[in-house]
């Protein structure tokens, strides 16, 4: 693949469409200073179907998305829209899926037990339960509720089926429409601790969030700012590692500090839809064309 031929297209801003969403509007500077860069009409897209793009693509081209998250439907629809423009996507929807669903990955030697079902009855949520011993904690196969850590998300103890299958319940209820594909229940293994979140007092732990492109971590991010010096170099051979046979050329792994000081992976995500944690916006385009191989300046005009 060329760098050069790479667009990345972001979602506009929904009052002005022309230009960027305001919570992309750093990262589609940046990037222009390194390739081209499009913006399209988001919810038009997701409520009619149809792509709207600020210019049309370079010729040929290959598009990376930067912006929120999509279904697998609308990345699908997506995929299929920007080869309608004579263009393709670098991540294909197999590709997509695989890393943004969680059954796909779960299977990962280095992650959390987990066990999910599509069914949402009390009988098959207590078939889940019943799997597990200690603490667990609930999800769908892309989201948590983290941030309503005791009553849509911690489950101290799964064989209480009462109380577990209410916090559940709040889970799905809260979710509603933005559930996607079905409940997932997870071990919950205690990480070290480093501070309580201000806004709803839920637990601050030691995690990183690691980018890659095609295997090769390039950009690391202390996810709550106060943790790099953190890692050491059995640390990094281990992100390192954790990258491999992943089925999809830009993605990320989020990791954690378990208490017995070894890291272990939490999430794997669709590269194209995960957050940046504040990290220098500038620094990451950077790290991510330099190891794509192109450098601030060379982009075709």
């Amino acid at each position: 693949m060329n760098p050069r031929n790479l667009t990345l297209m972001f979602p506009s801003n929904p009052l002005k469409p022309r230009e960027p969403d305001p919570d992309y509007a750093e990262e589609y500077q940046v990037a222009g200073d390194f390739t081209h860069v499009r913006v399209f009409d988001l919810d038009l897209l997701l409520g009619e179907g149809k792509l709207k793009l600020n210019k049309k693509f370079p010729s040929s081209t290959i598009v990376i998305y930067r912006g929120w998250m999509l279904t697998p439907e609308n990345y699908a629809l997506l995929q299929t829209l920007v080869e309608s423009a004579n263009a393709s996507l670098l991540t294909n929807k197999e590709a997509y899926q695989m890393t943004h669903l969680l059954p796909n990955w779960a299977h990962h030697a280095n992650t959390l037990k987990s066990a999910w079902t599509t069914d949402l009855t009390d009988n098959a949520l207590i078939k889940l339960l019943d799997q597990f011993n200690g603490p667990v904690t609930v999800k769908d196969f892309v989201k948590s509720r983290k941030h309503e850590w005791y009553s849509a998300f911690y489950i101290p103890n799964p064989q209480n089926h009462y109380q577990a299958l209410a916090i559940i319940h709040n889970f799905i209820q809260r979710q509603a429409e933005n559930l996607v594909g079905g409940i997932v229940i997870r071990e919950f293994v205690p990480f070290v601790q480093t501070g309580v979140h201000l806004k709803n007092e839920t637990p601050i732990y030691e995690e990183y969030r690691v980018f890659y492109w095609h295997s090769e971590p390039f950009a690391m991010i202390d996810y709550w700012h106060h943790n790099f010096n953190s890692l050491g170099d059995g640390d990094l051979i281990f992100v390192r590692e954790s990258g491999q046979r992943i089925r999809s050329p830009f993605f990320t792994i989020d990791f954690a500090r378990k208490t017995d000081g070894t890291l272990i992976i939490v999430k794997i995500g669709d590269g194209q839809v995960s957050g940046l944690q504040d990290y220098d916006t500038r620094k990451f385009y950077h790290q991510w064309f330099q190891k794509i191989g192109l450098e601030q300046g060379d982009r075709l005009q």
